[in-house]
């Protein structure tokens, strides 16, 4: 009877643990509900191992901007990464830091999040942008139509930056703003990063302020507004 008893005992113990492991093994191949989870890979000698991975649920905003100081509506004008990677570089360098880079829009959309018009810059720039932070857009009216104006940044060399610029149509409509000749302007002295205010001359008027390696000094353009395009006088 002793042995009969034991010999249930242990047949018990041995299916509460087979019970314990298997509800283990299915807890750690579920995902949580905030989107992060552990799952099981195949490493590259075809062995499996486990690897967190982090879900993305929507596009990345790396500007927002709230457009009522500047031109009274209750608007927003956000630069979003709809395709592309984020990843992080400690190594000293000019995009040392976070890392945004691929493929971005620039979105007006109203207070409730309606999106009122949107800009594709993948078809105005010939390759990926590439972002290490925040930032703010800074805004201006550099062609006297009483739209606002703004300007977006690249990383070009340790001396400057390149900038487009871009304009909010009464419409809604996001363009890019022409400068004969000109594929974007290269500008050293800058009041911010991505983003920066042009030195105005007058309603129609800027300068520009660049280093010239090859002259060993700053150089200053000045480009006006000729009714459809900037040109450089």
């Amino acid at each position: 009877m002793l042995i009969n008893k034991g010999g249930n005992l242990l047949k018990r113990i041995a299916r509460m643990i087979i019970s314990y492991l298997i509800l283990v093994l299915l807890l750690s191949s579920c995902s949580s509900k905030n989107g992060v989870y552990i799952a099981s890979l195949n490493s590259s000698d075809g062995s499996k191992e486990e690897s967190p991975d982090i879900t993305i649920q929507s596009p990345m905003t790396l500007s927002n901007n709230d457009l009522f100081p500047v031109n009274g509506e209750h608007q927003y004008l956000r630069l979003k990464m709809v395709k592309g990677r984020y990843y992080e570089d400690w190594i000293p360098g000019p995009y040392m830091g976070t890392i945004w880079e691929g493929y971005f829009i620039l979105e007006l959309s109203d207070e409730s999040g309606n999106v009122i018009s949107q800009n594709d810059l993948s078809k105005v720039y010939k390759e990926p942008l590439i972002f290490n932070s925040l930032f703010q857009i800074q805004f201006d009216d550099y062609n006297g139509d009483d739209d606002i104006d703004f300007t977006i940044g690249q990383y070009a060399s340790s001396n400057g930056r390149d900038y487009k610029l871009f304009t909010i149509r009464k419409d809604g409509r996001i363009e890019e703003l022409p400068v004969k000749d000109y594929f974007s302007l290269f500008i050293s002295n800058t009041t911010g990063f991505y983003s920066t205010k042009l030195t105005k001359i007058d309603n129609i008027t800027f300068k520009i302020e660049y280093y010239d390696n090859s002259k060993g000094k700053n150089i200053e353009d000045y480009f006006k507004w000729d009714g459809n395009k900037f040109i450089r006088i």
